[in-house]
Order: structure tokens, then C-alpha cells, then sequence
């Protein structure tokens, strides 16, 4: 499911809290997570996508806002491990965090030919507050995380 597409970015990505923190309850099968990377406008152009986050004032969180399409999971997810634009265009501005459920994270359904039973959503990010510990890496390296993702994907 959507856990073995998630989970795997945060056992090689994830900072120690991540690991000690969100993957136990993953795990033991008390919350989800899903990948959070494809867009209705990028399609399969990971580096055009338009999801932004932008840190705010103090300097303490992203502020993200935007679009995900086809998220496998997405409906039940309590975690989204998503690909944001923090920086400039092309595949260097591209950075990836650890997104929590919220109220300015919405999720609709995507009926497909597929089971139903996948949920799989539309992801909208309204002014969603990710805390900067929430990064996976350094700013600016999600590409390589998402490359590297896709191998067993």
C-alpha cells in the first residue's frame, strides 16, 4: 500500500525524530503515510512542479501551498511525504518534507477504474504549517531523494 512507497524515504531520508517518532506508530498500524510528489500540471515532469513552500517570517516553518494528483493513500494518510518547491526552477529548487494531516491539508477522492480501496486523492496544501525539522536533508536536494525513491517504486 501507500506505506511501502512513504515509508522508505523516511528509513533513508529521515532525521533521527522522524525515525523515533512517526515510523513506530506507522508500523504497528495505528497511522499512515503516503508520497506526495505527481501534480495535475507536471505529470510525470517532477522538476516542473509547482507545490511551494516558503519559509516564513521567523524563519521556523514552511509555509506550503499547492497541489497533488493521483496520491496513492493520500485519503487515509496521517503523514505526507511531499515534494515542495523552496527554491529557484528546474530540479535544484526542489526540496521534500514530512507534511502532517491538517486542516490546510485536504484530501478528495479520485475515483479511477482501479479498487477504490487504494485512496487515492487529490491533496490540496492551503497555508499548511510544516515545521523546518520536518525537511528531509538539506534544502534543495529533494530531487535526488525522489530519484532514488523511484528505483523500487
Amino acid at each position: 500500500g501507500a506505506n511501502s512507497i512513504g515509508v522508505p524515504v523516511i528509513l533513508k531520508y529521515g532525521s533521527d525524530w522522524m525515525k523515533q517518532e512517526v515510523l513506530p506508530p506507522i508500523i504497528r498500524g495505528e497511522t499512515t503515510c503516503c508520497l506526495a510528489i505527481s501534480e495535475a500540471y507536471a505529470g510525470s515532469d517532477v522538476a516542473a512542479l509547482r507545490t511551494r513552500g516558503v519559509l516564513d517570517a521567523k524563519g521556523e516553518n514552511y509555509i506550503v501551498n499547492g497541489t497533488k494528483k493521483w496520491i496513492t493513500g493520500g485519503m487515509y494518510a496521517d503523514w505526507f511525504v511531499t515534494a515542495v518547491r523552496t527554491g529557484g526552477k528546474a530540479a535544484g529548487g526542489i526540496s521534500m518534507m514530512l507534511v502532517p494531516k491538517s486542516d490546510e491539508v485536504q484530501t478528495t477522492v479520485i475515483k479511477s477504474k482501479y479498487s477504490s480501496a487504494a485512496g487515492t486523492a487529490f491533496v490540496t496544501y492551503e497555508d499548511a504549517v510544516v515545521p523546518k525539522r520536518n525537511l528531509f536533508g538539506q534544502e534543495g536536494k529533494g530531487f535526488q531523494i525522489i530519484m532514488s525513491n523511484f528505483n523500487h517504486e
